[in-house]
């Protein structure tokens, strides 16, 4: 069956692409005088926040790019909302560099728990975009190429999306009591979304 989503496909590649370069952007060590061996090597240590937090954020948008890849797949066409809410979904996922560099900035000084709180808080509501647009398709099953074998699969990761979402809001909280704690769970999610994305292998719309 033919597909008519080839570029609202093109479009989300391309801004989770841009996404992703932007998050490396902001990591650097612009020239100062002075500059030695020993010195810079104890500047590109100090830099070990940036580091952990790009690395957090790229596998997170990866993830996500390989949920909403797997998404694609199976639709067969779109319609307004649809469009609408895969537009939301990509607003917030090239906005991530910023609480990504607001939470390296920040990490070992006295505002680490509202950077932490903002990284998790925002993290959170990528997730709430993409369950929304799961539910935009669940609920117009008529998108779907094969709705029979794509519905279960597509139900599944909205139950992890919810759980996802409220662990990363309650992440949020956390961070202002207990802020390394919070940046750790942030970190584990890796292991929701993997097995979120795995299972999709048990409900492939080829059979």
């Amino acid at each position: 069956m033919e597909k008519n989503t080839a570029r609202l496909e093109a479009f989300s590649d391309g801004i989770f692409g841009v996404a992703i370069t932007l998050l490396a952007l902001e990591i650097g060590i612009q020239e100062y005088q002075g500059a030695n061996n020993l010195n810079l090597l104890e500047r590109i240590i100090e830099k070990w926040p940036e580091y952990f937090t790009y690395f957090n954020s790229f596998a997170t948008v990866l993830l996500i790019w390989m949920g909403h890849n797997k998404i694609f797949e199976q639709l067969k066409k779109s319609n307004h909302w649809l469009i609408f809410l895969n537009g939301f979904v990509l607003l917030l996922v090239v906005l991530f560099p910023f609480p990504t560099k607001v939470v390296g900035s920040f990490i070992g000084t006295a505002a680490q728990e509202t950077a932490v709180a903002f990284y998790a808080g925002f993290t959170g509501f990528i997730t709430l975009s993409m369950l929304l647009l799961n539910l935009v398709i669940v609920n117009n099953k008529s998108l779907l190429i094969s709705p029979e074998k794509s519905i279960p699969w597509l139900k599944n990761m909205i139950k992890g999306q919810v759980l996802g979402f409220i662990v990363y809001e309650a992440t949020a909280v956390l961070a202002f009591y207990y802020s390394a704690i919070a940046l750790i769970i942030t970190f584990l999610m890796w292991i929701l979304w993997a097995v979120i994305s795995m299972d999709k292998n048990e409900h492939s719309i080829d059979g």
